[in-house]
């Protein structure tokens, strides 16, 4: 069994469906979104969970901790909105041996991507939640994508023997994320695909 977990905490709509299942075909135990309640077997939402332990003042991850991948912890609707990536510190002070990866990609085709996603429903509850115009929302985006990137450069800037590392979807390749984890994960270039509409 593998000790060491990967946390993508870039935003969602960055390939991270791609990725968790980059690693379900290796067969690891990778949870995207949500994952399977271990005691009852009912679905939880990773961020729900997150939030509500952070609001118990438990670890983040209590309870969910027992997956190998974390990808797109988010929960955003009209009525609650939870970006669950921006607990990264409080999971790398309990897991600073972890891989952690900040996936990125060209601003204006990921803006573009949040505004179809859905049909545009999820723009829709995210203007609600917000109170917001749709350019105002995807201003709202922009900003809030620089300030937490901008976070999780300064925070991983200062931790020298961390396994951090900063993936471009639109310039890099996949090999270098498989070379970066490769000491713990066997993973498979072939097995890299375009899940989750990655380009759209």
């Amino acid at each position: 069994m593998i000790d060491r977990k990967v946390y993508f905490i870039g935003m969602n709509k960055i390939a991270t469906t791609s990725f968790s299942e980059l690693f379900k075909s290796s067969g690891y135990r990778s949870w995207h979104y949500s994952c399977m309640d271990m005691r009852t077997r009912e679905s939880i939402i990773l961020a729900e969970q997150m939030a509500m332990n952070v609001d118990a003042g438990d670890y983040v991850m209590k309870g969910i901790d027992h997956a190998q991948v974390y990808s797109d912890m988010f929960f955003h609707r009209d009525y609650a909105w939870v970006d669950g990536v921006k607990w990264f510190e409080k999971i790398y002070n309990k897991h600073p041996d972890s891989y952690f990866v900040l996936q990125t990609r060209e601003m204006e085709d990921w803006l573009d991507s949040k505004r179809r996603h859905k049909d545009g429903d999820y723009m829709r509850r995210c203007c609600e939640y917000h109170d917001l115009t749709p350019d105002e929302m995807l201003e709202w985006f922009r900003n809030d994508r620089e300030e937490h990137e901008d976070n999780v450069r300064s925070f991983f800037a200062n931790k020298k023997y961390a396994n951090f590392l900063e993936w471009n979807l639109s310039t890099d390749p996949i090999s270098k994320f498989i070379d970066f984890v490769k000491r713990d994960f066997d993973l498979k270039e072939k097995d890299w695909g375009r899940h989750g509409k990655l380009y759209k």
